[in-house]
Order: C-alpha cells, then structure tokens, then sequence
C-alpha cells in the first residue's frame, strides 16, 4: 500500500519505517549476519520477508503490525535476494556462501519446491519477468541463468470481451 518502507544492512538490523514518521516503526534484531535481502508479499497486507547473510542463512517473516518475527526457515547458507511470485504464494530466494543455488518455496509452510543449480559463485541478482513466470539470476561466475519458475495467473480477464480465459495447463513448470 506503500505505507512502509524497509530496510536492511550491515548491522543485521532490518528496520520498518513509515511514511508519516522519521522514527523507524520497528528495529528487528533477529538477524545473525547482514541482512541481505528483503521482500514484500502481494498477497498478504503488511507481509515481508527478509534473509540472512553468511552466519544467519535465514528467511525470515514479518507483520508490520507486530514487532516480532512470525516465522523462520534456516535455508543453510546466505541469502541474497528474495522475490514472491505475484501469481501463486510461493518465494524463490537466492544463495551464495555455501551452495550457490536457487530455491523456490511454497509460503507459509515454507516446503522446498525445487531447488535449481547451474552457478558456481554467489547467486547475487535476481529479477522476475514482466509477466511473473521466469526469473533471471546472475552471479559472481559472470553468468545469467534463465529459469521458469512460477505458473501464471489462474486465469485472467480480457477487458475488451469481458470473459475469463482459464490458464491452466497451459505452462511448463518445474514441478
């Protein structure tokens, strides 16, 4: 809604700032390392993830209404990015130190998906495609990695016919 901002740094602080205020809202201290990365969810009012670098190796969730943290997941080594499929209620984070891959999460029990390999150095861009199926990562390898990850919309609505046109079955998935 735009009513927040986040924050994360060197100090394993991840700070909730809101637009009315120049006091931060929330100082989360959980983090045992830089934190890395964080996200917001599109499907959940208020939702944030963040993750951990080299020592924390952790993705953990946030409610902008609570000042602690609501879940956890240890992913067993650094986080770098994370980003939410706009489409379904998964997360793909990406990994550096020490296993260099990729992994695609279902939230809020937070099942491993599909874990996908191919770098061999610190995973540390990630950017999903306009319409929210593939991603791109690139690394400290010097390589960019195209992967199909989320499915598309359920369906979706042609504005100019005024039906709905089911998407089902009509994709490759990794699962």
């Amino acid at each position: 809604d735009g009513q927040y901002l986040a924050s994360g740094g060197n100090d394993n602080k991840l700070i909730l700032w809101s637009r009315a205020s120049t006091t931060p809202v929330y100082r989360y201290g959980e983090h045992q390392a830089a934190v890395k990365a964080i996200a917001w969810s599109p499907h959940q009012h208020g939702a944030l993830a963040s993750g951990g670098g080299t020592a924390d190796r952790c993705i953990r969730f946030w409610n902008v209404s609570s000042p602690v943290c609501t879940n956890f997941t240890d992913t067993g080594s650094q986080v770098c990015n994370l980003a939410w499929s706009k489409n379904v209620n998964e997360l793909v984070s990406t990994h550096g130190y020490s296993q260099n891959q990729i992994i695609l999460w279902r939230y809020p029990c937070m099942t491993k998906l599909s874990t996908m390999t191919g770098h061999t150095y610190r995973v540390l861009y990630l950017a999903v495609s306009p319409d929210g199926q593939s991603i791109v990562t690139g690394a400290g390898d010097e390589t960019l990695r195209f992967w199909n990850v989320f499915p598309p919309p359920k369906f979706k609505i042609d504005m100019n016919e005024s039906t709905l046109h089911f998407a089902a079955g009509m994709h490759s998935s990794i699962r």
